[in-house]
């Protein structure tokens, strides 16, 4: 008898196989996902149900992660926290991941900024101004940061401002609610004819 290997945890344990550092100058893209309303949601539902709305989690965005070169840093529960090279390859995999999110409120929060490597993790301010903002985020949303709206020239994508997040000590760090966008045949060939474009869906 075969074993038969699940390939969203293969994904996972690939990934895994390759921690993440910090670079000494620069910044990363920090991405947290989770399930809107797991909670509620497991202690109605009970477990297996609860096992099987994370799997849908998974199969939405472990492999937008991969495609786009980034690496899961660790798991949260219903969701988990990777990392990427740079804010366009996140939202990227952001909006791949919501697009292929199949009955389940993903929340996605992005932000870029300076973290320090410790233990195999990432820690530092920015580290957490990115866990605030996915907090934020409402089911089948992306929030972002302006570090990361600033660096999305030319992604099919339409951001409109949300109340901005205030950290004591800290000034507001403006937020953007991302919504895909498809263009027309005009755009897409590179035609000079005028371009329109449509929110998802």
């Amino acid at each position: 008898m075969e074993a038969s290997i699940d390939p969203v945890a293969g994904i996972e344990w690939l990934a895994g196989l390759f921690p993440v550092r910090a670079p000494r100058r620069g910044s990363l893209t920090v991405m947290f996902t989770d399930i809107a309303g797991f909670t509620a949601y497991a202690a109605t539902c009970g477990d297996r149900a609860a096992a099987r709305l994370v799997h849908r989690h998974d199969a939405a965005v472990l492999p937008a992660i991969r495609r786009h070169s980034g690496r899961i840093l660790k798991r949260l529960g219903d969701g988990l926290m990777a990392v990427f090279a740079s804010p366009a390859a996140g939202l990227r995999a952001a909006l791949e991941m919501q697009r292929a999110a199949r009955g389940v409120r993903l929340r996605i929060g992005i932000h870029a900024g300076a973290a320090r490597s410790r233990a195999g993790d990432l820690i530092g301010h920015e580290v957490n101004v990115a866990a605030r903002i996915a907090e934020r985020a409402l089911g089948g949303e992306i929030l972002v940061s302006d570090a990361v709206r600033g660096a999305a020239n030319g992604l099919a994508a339409r951001f409109r401002p949300a109340r901005a997040l205030v950290i004591g000590g800290r000034e507001p760090r403006p937020l953007f609610r991302v919504q895909a966008t498809t263009r027309s045949a005009a755009c897409q060939t590179g035609s000079k004819a005028r371009c329109t474009e449509r929110a998802w869906p």
